[in-house]
């Protein structure tokens, strides 16, 4: 659902949605802040209906996001599944570091949406950027896993 000819596919997100990542982000400011996102695959993309705030138990929250595993146990039984994980790069730009790549191993298949949020250096309107998880086996079987950028946008309904 990642590609269209070529084409990667927009995240779009329900205004409560985008507000919801953008207060949390805030709130938990300087340190970083976790949550999971709820959705699906739609036409032209996937679309985020909920977001679920998960607390930072990292030994280094003002660097680092471990959900806590209370509440991600919780989060990935609720309907419909989690398709997406959030966190937020309180003091760097909202791209993926090394530590959020070597952190997807640990996604399952059924996540295929990875955002990172960071707080406006102008203003006060929080910056998002969306990835795709693409995961693909080599010849020898081996799952390699990557991050595909992709456009995000606030849905009108």
């Amino acid at each position: 659902m990642t590609a269209f000819q070529g084409n990667i596919q927009p995240i779009g997100l329900k205004p409560s949605v985008q507000q919801a990542l953008g207060e949390h982000l805030l709130s938990c400011y300087p340190r970083e802040a976790c949550g999971i996102l709820l959705g699906a695959a739609a036409a032209g993309g996937m679309r985020i209906n909920t977001y679920v705030p998960i607390r930072n138990v990292a030994p280094d929250p003002l660097h680092a996001f471990t959900p806590h595993p209370e509440d991600w146990v919780k989060a990935l039984y609720l309907e419909p599944a989690p398709i997406g994980l959030f966190h937020s790069h309180p003091h760097s730009a909202p791209t993926p570091s090394l530590s959020d790549l070597r952190g997807l191993p640990a996604l399952g298949p059924e996540f295929h949406v990875y955002l990172i949020g960071a707080p406006g250096t102008d203003t006060n309107i929080p910056l998002l950027n969306g990835y795709y998880i693409d995961r693909k086996r080599d010849a020898g079987g081996k799952l390699s896993l990557h991050l595909l950028q992709a456009p995000v946008y606030a849905l009108l309904k």
